[in-house]
């Protein structure tokens, strides 16, 4: 089984968010505490976030409709 995507996602960041990802992955105990190894990590987390919200969410409306 694959864990990532056959094709990786280019993303460009804003100015303020590649300065304080490199200031989160500088700041060994935060990283990590929060389980980011990578700045990769760190999109990762933060997309799984919204795909959670996204999905219960959905679930949600279902249930009520």
């Amino acid at each position: 089984m694959q864990k990532y995507a056959t094709n990786p996602l280019q993303v460009r960041l804003y100015e303020f968010q590649e300065t304080t990802i490199n200031k989160i992955l500088s700041d060994k105990e935060y990283m990590f505490s929060k389980g980011i190894y990578s700045k990769s990590d760190a999109v990762r987390q933060g997309l799984n976030l919204i795909c959670k919200q996204y999905e219960q969410e959905n679930n949600i409306r279902a249930i009520t409709t």
